[in-house]
């Protein structure tokens, strides 16, 4: 009992004293690892944890320090102009770009953290191009072709360099690799009757170049347009990577004019057979073309992949101006010989007739898929813009149309990124023409599962939310779709995304749509063989005029003249186009014209 009494009068003691503020002396241990902030010395940087007393267990803190923690991440903060920092040294068109430094260590960045500075450097002829505007000496039998050394701007220096062998170099065995392959043509500027070439060749092309003639055959005093050559990777059946090189030129020619060409290498002496096309006039207000889709094969069909878009093509040569393919060309894009079965299948036709396409998931996101597959295989002009990696979007005008070629197709996103549709808006804004024609893969309306599936339409809603008012208020007059194989027509959509009713006008056995309230959708089933149905019968009914089940080989022909526009869907049947419903149209007033 006494021992107790006395511990309480100790504590009581204790208690005074410090309301008295007087502590009892004692030794202090520091032998306490605390991390309060009143124990700090030094914060933790990226070369060392943080640095702490320790203290006494009175809370004294002692001069003996300790580490805890871990290191903090680089400070990539600090802008030195120096050697060991520098990415890019400046040029004549832009300044060094140089890595920012860690402002404790002094450690260099990674391509995330960079500045540039301002001061442009000197022209440097470094850059060895075997482009053919920098010639000096032409390849002979004895000696290779010199070139002279450029600056990155293009600028010619003095100094020259030596590219391939002399042609006697070159045997007939060797000479096969630069035999061009997957030849298209394209519309690359309308409106200036401008086309564009685009092939491929197994080795770098020695001197690649177009050669024409007006008239129906090639002549010895022929015109000849250089082309310009980049290489690119594909894939064997294998997967074994591989280079190959693309090789592209534009040209002038003459509207409704009789020409014959071939794409040549000149050195090698090799080139395709000779081709005998008729231009088109590009301002003309009465034209047709024709709306192909989903060329790719069912993989059971690849020993021919190009045969069911062969048949396609024979319908559509020789009564078109044009083809506008809304994607999906080939099965597997990620490989070459893929692109050589579908397009060499179809040079007879390919190489007579422009094609104007864009990208659908199979040259996209479809596993396995390649990159700038379209980029790769068509010649379009195109405006600027971040990449054409998973396709491209541009525009072109063809007579009194005004055709949009949207790229809806890059992984992992639903709906327009907004550099393309801020372009999209502008061209909308700027457009006089009397017929706008929108052509996307993904498609906005569908009767198949891409469109009608509610596990499988986020993208077709996306779209629609998107640009479905937009394409009423700026009066988009047609979207032609891909990607469903399926065959479709809505009613005309109006700016809240409703259908509308119509009024037709008869003549010559077509109904024509008068000045239809709203934007109308097409699909036209696949230009290949794989043929669908309708998603299980379950699409809302109410927006379709029509919606059916396609066959192998289906298309749109599709023309213009004046202010009246008529649709025909056909498919091939017994080698002759079959007309798959009645042919339909539109037609538009004087004041909806305007």
């Amino acid at each position: 009992m006494k021992s107790w009494t006395k511990r309480v009068a100790v504590i009581f003691a204790a208690f005074g004293l410090l309301l008295t503020g007087c502590v009892p002396a004692h030794t202090h241990t520091f032998d306490i690892q605390s991390t309060d902030e009143q124990y700090l010395k030094l914060a933790a940087t990226c070369q060392s944890p943080a640095l702490f007393y320790y203290s006494c267990e009175c809370g004294v803190a002692g001069e003996e320090t300790f580490t805890k923690g871990a290191k903090t991440a680089h400070k990539f903060t600090e802008e030195v102009a120096e050697e060991k920092y520098l990415k890019t040294a400046a040029t004549c068109q832009s300044g060094a770009v140089y890595y920012k430094s860690c402002s404790v260590c002094g450690k260099a960045g990674n391509y995330l953290h960079t500045f540039a500075t301002e001061e442009l450097g000197d022209h440097a002829y470094t850059e060895e191009v075997p482009d053919f505007t920098y010639v000096k000496e032409e390849a002979t039998m004895q000696s290779s072709a010199v070139f002279y050394k450029t600056c990155v701007c293009g600028l010619v220096g003095e100094d020259t360099f030596t590219w391939g062998n002399p042609l006697r170099e070159y045997t007939a065995e060797e000479k096969t690799a630069y035999m061009p392959t997957s030849l298209t043509l394209s519309l690359y500027e309308p409106e200036n009757s401008i086309y564009g070439f685009t092939y491929n060749t197994q080795e770098r092309p020695l001197r690649p170049v177009l050669q024409y003639s007006k008239g129906e055959t090639l002549t010895d005093d022929c015109e000849e347009v250089a082309a310009s050559v980049k290489s690119a990777t594909s894939y064997t059946k294998e997967m074994v990577e591989f280079t190959y090189y693309i090789v592209k030129l534009e040209v002038e020619l003459d509207p409704s004019t009789t020409y014959t060409y071939r794409v040549y290498d000149k050195y090698v002496d090799i080139g395709t057979e000779t081709v005998t096309m008729e231009t088109k006039d590009p301002k003309a207000t009465a034209f047709s073309f024709a709306h192909v889709s989903d060329s790719q094969v069912d993989p059971t069909a690849y020993a021919d992949s190009g045969a069911y878009f062969n048949a396609t093509l024979a319908q559509i040569v020789g009564k078109n101006d044009f083809i506008v393919h809304s994607g999906d060309v080939v099965q597997h894009s990620k490989y070459e010989y893929e692109w050589e079965q579908m397009l060499n299948r179809n040079f007879q036709y390919l190489s007579k007739i422009p094609v104007m396409a864009i990208s659908g998931n199979h040259e996209n996101e479809y596993n396995p898929h390649g990159y700038s597959e379209t980029f790769k295989h068509f010649h379009n002009k195109i405006p600027t813009q971040d990449s054409t990696v998973q396709g491209y979007f541009y525009s072109f005008t063809y007579g009194n149309a005004k055709f949009i070629m949207l790229n809806t197709n890059k992984a992992g996103v639903t709906k327009l990124e907004t550099e393309q549709y801020n372009w999209l808006v502008e061209e909308l804004k700027n457009n006089t023409a009397t017929w706008t024609i929108v052509v996307m893969h993904n498609p906005m309306y569908s009767i198949g599962k891409y469109g009608s599936d509610p596990s499988r339409n986020s993208i077709c809603l996306a779209l629609r939310a998107q640009l479905g008012g937009l394409f009423a208020q700026y009066g988009v007059d047609l979207v032609l779709q891909g990607h469903d194989h399926t065959i479709s027509r809505t009613y005309p959509m109006n700016a809240s995304n409703q259908p509308t009713s119509e009024t037709f006008k008869e003549e010559g056995g077509v109904a024509y749509s008068v000045d239809p309230a709203g934007v109308i959708y097409l699909m036209n089933g696949p230009a290949g063989n794989q043929a669908r149905v309708a998603h299980d019968g379950t699409y809302d009914q109410s927006i379709y005029k029509y919606g059916r089940a396609s066959v192998a080989s289906s298309w749109a022909q599709i023309s213009i003249n004046g202010n009246r526009l008529t649709v025909s869907v056909q498919y091939v049947s017994g080698g002759q186009a079959t007309p798959y419903m009645d042919t339909w149209g539109i037609e538009k007033t004087e004041t909806a014209a305007a």
